[in-house]
């Protein structure tokens, strides 16, 4: 059982890099991703102390023959599949990157197979996603839970214009769930990262009372000041 405690916010970014500080190896990761045939793909993590914590952060590179373009869902799940991945990786990958379509699609009031998604089409955030799925995979984990989610105040810039925080699409996929905003001026709930969560999870907002077997922390490149900006993961005992 994993349980992520959103401190200041998740990402996709920040989700995988807790989970690779949790102990899931890079070079399996980055072995898998080869499978996705992006010229020049490759991850890797370094560390950074956030708040007195030391965090694991990801940094994706790519050759400049695969620049970010628009991709509706059936292009980006046609680039999932060239990975013939697990069903359990490809059911969960499919699952968050429909939660996404979804959301964007009731927020420009068209059909699903309609909506052009500029940061789902993004190749950073495909890993995001492929490899949160591969994570959760490779440690064979049953249950996925989550704390309160953390979002935060003023605007983001998107392709869609300046908007409020959280994004609309972040805004739809809150519904439901307990929220707490935090005045940090800037997004710090993106639609990827509640995506990853909400589509693969369930809320507890007390850690439940179970052994703590490992932790992992993961950052991402915001640095909020008087904010615990990272992300904390535990894996809990027992498996249920």
């Amino acid at each position: 059982m994993l349980y992520f405690d959103l401190l200041c916010g998740a990402s996709g970014d920040m989700i995988l890099s807790s989970l690779i500080d949790l102990g899931v190896p890079l070079s399996y990761l980055n072995s898998c991703f080869r499978a996705l045939k992006i010229p020049g793909l490759s991850i890797e993590a370094g560390r950074e102390q956030r708040e007195g914590r030391s965090c694991t952060r990801l940094s994706i590179t790519w050759s400049e023959d695969s620049q970010r373009e628009v991709r509706n869902l059936t292009a980006i799940l046609e680039l999932v599949d060239r990975g013939r991945f697990s069903t359990n990786v490809m059911d969960t990958s499919r699952r968050i990157l429909h939660r996404l379509a979804v959301a964007e699609s009731k927020v420009h009031r068209v059909p699903v197979e309609q909506v052009h998604f500029h940061e789902i089409g993004a190749i950073d955030t495909v890993v995001d996603v492929v490899g949160f799925a591969l994570a959760v995979d490779y440690l064979e984990v049953n249950n996925i839970l989550f704390s309160t989610l953390t979002v935060g105040s003023g605007t983001v810039e998107t392709d869609h214009g300046i908007l409020s925080v959280p994004a609309p699409a972040t805004e739809v996929m809150l519904s439901g769930f307990r929220v707490n905003k935090l005045n940090t001026g800037t997004e710090i709930l993106t639609p990827t990262g509640c995506a990853i969560l909400t589509a693969s999870g369930l809320q507890a907002p007390e850690k439940p009372a179970a052994d703590v077997l490992a932790r992992g922390f993961g950052c991402g490149q915001k640095r909020i000041a008087g904010f615990y900006d990272y992300l904390s993961v535990l894996r809990l005992s027992p498996e249920s």
